[in-house]
Order: structure tokens, then sequence, then C-alpha cells
């Protein structure tokens, strides 16, 4: 088995590449900002009103936060049995790489954000009998979070069978998700602040009438179907060896899967709003590229991330410049 391919070095590479990847939407293209409305009650993140900078610096230093939070995710619950720095290099890198995620402050990475905290909780109360209080946090983090992207909405069957998967659902857990779910717009609705009559439908503008090319369209909609095209090929190639194994690591990486596969589904069915899951399903992708290296005796590891690094840098050069290749 490998311990080290990337190491610290390769993170710190990974970081400092995210950041002039970033830098160079910013500075230099254009960074994509959807007009629609996403939130059920509040102004969704496309819609805060701050400086573009501002957005640009706070959507940068989130990414980094949370790509090194993954580094000590896995180190608490050790469902990737490696301690090299695979996981949040390639998480840092794939966001990075992406204009769509990278230039401005997006519901992507609050909603990634929003499952590592909902994954954690659930992770902690693995095969508990009592874990009501766990399930009734992540229902208030999905009822937060669906006040300003209604894509959070989607979430919250997938959370369910995650907890059953963890064997921490029962009644009372059930019960209590239910109440967290409830809580907030409760609180809200009930105090005033949340007036009924600004509840609506999201009003998200169509997406094939915002991007400015058709052809950095076209490349993005291709970086996202080749992703979930290699999610498809690592969680073949690597649950043999995880069934095999130690049975709290296996379920750990299947309520990953469970939700890289909802995040896939919902990015097909709602492509309007493709870009509030971007950021999660990078963040499994990179969970089970990280369980590839350790699971398969890979012997010319360089090789493989140097073509997995120049595929997204290719695309990420396209889609910034517009330019469609010929053999398109």
């Amino acid at each position: 088995m490998r311990n080290r391919i990337v190491g610290n070095g390769g993170l710190l590479i990974a970081i400092l590449m995210a950041c002039a990847l970033s830098a160079l939407e910013f500075f230099v293209g254009h960074p994509q900002d959807l007009e629609g409305m996403l939130g059920i009650c509040l102004p969704s993140p496309n819609l805060w009103p701050i400086p573009d900078i501002a957005s640009w610096i706070t959507n940068l230093v989130l990414l980094v936060v949370l790509g090194i939070a993954l580094q000590f995710f896995n180190k608490t619950y050790n469902f990737i049995s490696s301690s090299d720095t695979v996981f949040p290099a390639a998480f840092i890198f794939l966001c990075g790489s992406n204009p769509w995620i990278s230039g401005l402050l997006t519901s992507s990475l609050i909603l990634m954000g929003a499952n590592l905290l909902c994954l954690n909780l659930l992770f902690n109360c693995y095969r508990s009998p009592k874990g009501q209080v766990e399930l009734f946090t992540v229902g208030v983090l999905l009822a937060l979070g669906s006040m300003t992207e209604y894509g959070f909405i989607f979430m919250i069957p997938v959370y369910l069978l995650i907890a059953a998967t963890l064997k921490c659902l029962h009644f009372k857990s059930f019960f209590a998700y239910l109440m967290g779910l409830i809580t907030p717009y409760w609180i809200g609705i009930g105090f005033g602040i949340i007036p009924l009559d600004i509840l609506s439908y999201p009003s998200i503008t169509n997406l094939f009438e915002d991007f400015a090319t058709k052809q950095s369209l076209l490349i993005g909609l291709l970086n996202g179907a080749v992703t979930i095209l290699m999610l498809v090929i690592l969680v073949l190639s690597n649950a043999v060896k995880l069934y095999a194994g130690n049975t709290r690591r296996r379920l750990m990486n299947n309520s990953l899967v469970i939700l890289g596969f909802a995040v896939s589904i919902c990015m097909i069915c709602d492509a309007d709003n493709i870009t509030a899951y971007f950021a999660t399903l990078y963040f499994v992708v990179a969970a089970q590229l990280a369980n590839f290296f350790v699971l398969h005796n890979v012997r010319h590891p360089g090789t493989l991330i140097f073509v997995f690094v120049a595929l997204y840098l290719v695309a990420y050069f396209f889609m910034i410049s517009g330019y469609l290749p010929v053999i398109l």
C-alpha cells in the first residue's frame, strides 16, 4: 500500500493552482453569476449585496478551508485508510479548475460545506441507538440552507437514506429529523422574521440563456458529464475491495456514494441549477480517487495524476476562453 503519493507539498501545489486559476477567472475571464432567485424565502448567494472582489475572496477562502477540513474529516473517521493528502488536494484542484464555481461566491461551496457538516454528524452517530440530536441538527441545517438555495431540499431524502445506511435511523431520530426540518421555518414565520408573502417558488433564469457563449456552456456540461462518469468508474473499481474490508469503512464510503449519485441525478434533472451541485460532486469524486490509490496497486500514480490534472486544466481554459475544440 502506498502511503504518500501527493503529500503536503502536493496539497500546497493544489492550493496555489486553485488560487491562480480562480484569480485568472476573476480578473481576466467572465465569472459566471446567475441572475435568478434560488432561495425559497431569502436571497441566494448570487443576489447578496457584496462587492465582486469580496465575493471572490470569500469564495476562495471558503474553498481552501473546506479542502483542509476534508483532511481532518478523514483523519477523524478513517474512511480512507491513508494519511496522504490526495483527498483534499483533488477537491481543491477540481473546484479551482471550474470557472463556474471558482470566480464568485455561489451556492456550490455552501451546499458542499453543509453536506460535510451533515456527514460529520451522521458518521459520529454510526450504529448509535440515540441519534436524535444529530438528526435534528442535520434537519435544521438543510432547512436553513433551503431558505437561500432550493437544492438543499433534494438532500432531505438523501440523508434519511444515509442515516439508514449508517444504522442510526430509528423512530425517535426520524421524528427529530422532521422537527429539525420544520423548526427554522416555524420560528421564522412564528416570530414574523419570514413573512408568508415572501415564500415562493425559486425563479432561476434559464441556464442556457445566462452564458456569454454556448461553447463555454458545452465544455462546462462536458466537465460535469466526465466527472460523473469518473465517479461511476471509481465506485465500481473500489466496490469489491471495500466490500471485503472493514464494515464501518464500507458503510461510510457507501454513504458518500449515495450522496455522489444523488447530486449527479440533481445535476441531470435540475440542469438550470447545475452549478450548485458541482462542489459536492467533486467532494465525492476526490474521496473515491483517494480510495482508488489506497486500494489498488497503481504502478505509475504520477502519470495518472498528470492526466487527471491536464484533463481539467484543458477544460478550464476552454471554458474561460469560449473556444470550442475542432473535434467537437
